[in-house]
């Protein structure tokens, strides 16, 4: 069953908030899929969690994947307080945006928001969460991000989810006279150095409406491009360029198949109907402790590289409460990177009398002394207890839990800081077998192979850091190390 909804109409849409409330205290939420920390109140965090598990089950029905846990749950972080989530944003007119974190992918919004904010925010990140963990591909950056945009526009009903009307977020892209869609050349091969919101808001926009043309348009009487549409992405996953095979696979040219696209968007656009009731199961329900608060929170902050705002909350600790000792761990790695030593130092001297340790503390000691490790060879000098503390830590981050990838991280940074390049690469590639879709992972493991150079094995890490990652400098990085492996700059042959 479809639903046609009216593209043109929809560009005149507005858009509403809703009004704050107190804040609470923070719980920890968990469904089949998601972890959601919050203080908003509680039946609108169950709210939105449920409509975040009937979206999945919406997504995979449309995309015909398996219904299977994912490696990992995607965690929320949901405030009820604007101006707490504002600390964390970096600026004032967003209400949610997405981070990947070496301790996984995690979203922040607010309560009171709409649009790409909001759910659409979540449901477009649950997307590409979805397609790097089930997909071996690297898919094109007009495809990752239109298939997203498709998906995310879902709309939630009683019993059903409709999928393929228009996102009301990239409603503003083609209003006024001089605005257009992109043509499919720039589409193909954007512009990463553009750092234009109004060029990337336009560039979204294209691609959702180009993927849903290839892959809907033949509802609507236009020729059947969903097979060559496949056949070409993964024509361009193995290397081909995108330019040069597109008219061997969709059989038009660019210029005819703009054209097409740009007929398509002044007709009817297909919204398609898929039965999924109310997701019923129970959702578990956890108080967070003072202490364990403030660690998620500040750990965030540090994610977001806003240090001062991690030890503003870490400083609010109860001493020696439950979780102090990932906490004084915590604190004493914030100050270090100041080169203040002195807290940290005092750490270690106590850390016989500790007992067993917990792998995030176990990690946090491992940081403390590469750091240590880090500032005795700015003067030129090798510490061979820092080196060696930084190992034995790392490696019982490791062995306590397999998952935890900043252990892996900090064990290859000090295997590399030795010189061990052999030992380095295995590290890295023992913590790409558990995250094999991480994207910070991905582009450590491709540019320390083109650093050693081994740009040939570089190449699918970096070509996957490329189509995934949102930063302009790290894909022009990225394309400049790719360049230049084209241009037969050959390194080290790879060892086996």
């Amino acid at each position: 069953m479809r639903n046609t909804l009216s593209f043109l109409a929809l560009l005149l849409a507005a858009v509403a908030g809703s009004p704050q409330a107190a804040a609470g205290d923070w719980y920890e939420y968990k469904s089949d899929h998601f972890t959601v920390y919050s203080d908003v109140p509680e039946e609108r965090v169950e709210a939105m969690m449920r409509n975040l598990e009937r979206f999945r089950r919406a997504a995979l029905a449309f995309t015909g994947l398996e219904d299977r846990p994912e490696n990992r749950k995607l965690r929320v972080y949901h405030f009820d307080s604007a101006r707490e989530f504002r600390r964390f944003a970096d600026r004032d007119n967003i209400a949610g945006f997405y981070r990947e974190t070496w301790d996984g992918p995690i979203i922040f919004s607010h309560r009171g928001t709409a649009g790409i904010s909001d759910s659409g925010l979540m449901f477009h990140e649950y997307v590409h969460h979805l397609m790097r963990e089930r997909s071996g591909i690297a898919y094109p950056k007009w495809y990752s991000e239109g298939f997203a945009e498709l998906l995310a526009s879902a709309e939630l009903r009683e019993d059903t989810v409709v999928i393929g009307g228009v996102p009301s977020w990239r409603l503003g892209a083609w209003v006024g006279a001089e605005s257009r869609p992109l043509g499919l050349r720039e589409l193909l091969k954007p512009d990463y150095g553009r750092n234009s919101k109004r060029y990337w808001n336009n560039y979204y926009a294209t691609a959702w409406l180009f993927t849903h043309y290839v892959q809907l348009g033949m509802h609507a009487g236009n020729p059947d491009y969903k097979a060559a549409s496949n056949r070409y992405l993964n024509a361009v996953a193995d290397g081909a360029d995108p330019e040069a095979v597109f008219e061997e696979h969709f059989g038009r040219s660019m210029a005819e198949m703009r054209r097409e696209m740009r007929r398509y968007m002044r007709d009817d656009i297909y919204g398609f109907h898929f039965d999924v009731p109310p997701y019923e199961y129970a959702l578990s329900r956890r108080p967070l402790g003072d202490n364990e608060r403030l660690y998620l929170l500040a750990q965030k902050a540090r994610d977001l590289g806003r240090e001062g705002l991690a030890l503003e909350y870490l400083q609010e600790s109860e001493r020696h409460a439950p979780g102090w000792q990932e906490n004084r761990a915590a604190i004493a790695v914030l100050k270090s990177q100041r080169k203040d030593f002195e807290y940290g130092d005092k750490l270690l001297e106590d850390i016989e009398g500790w007992g067993r340790i917990s792998h995030l503390t176990a990690t946090k000691l491992s940081r403390l002394y590469l750091d240590r490790l880090r500032a005795q060879l700015a003067s030129g000098e090798w510490d061979k207890r820092a080196y060696r503390g930084a190992v034995k830590y790392a490696k019982l981050a490791v062995e306590q839990d397999p998952h935890h990838l900043p252990g892996y991280r900090y064990l290859w940074m000090a295997y590399q800081h030795r010189g061990k390049e052999q030992e380095a690469v295995r590290t890295m590639m023992s913590a790409y077998r558990v995250e094999p879709n991480h994207v910070a992972l991905n582009g450590a493991i491709g540019f320390y192979l083109a650093k050693i150079g081994r740009r040939e094995r570089a190449r699918d890490f970096l070509q996957r850091l490329l189509a995934w990652s949102h930063s302009a400098e790290v894909r022009a990085r990225v394309e400049a190390l790719l360049q230049r492996g084209k241009n037969g700059r050959a390194g080290k042959p790879d060892a086996d």
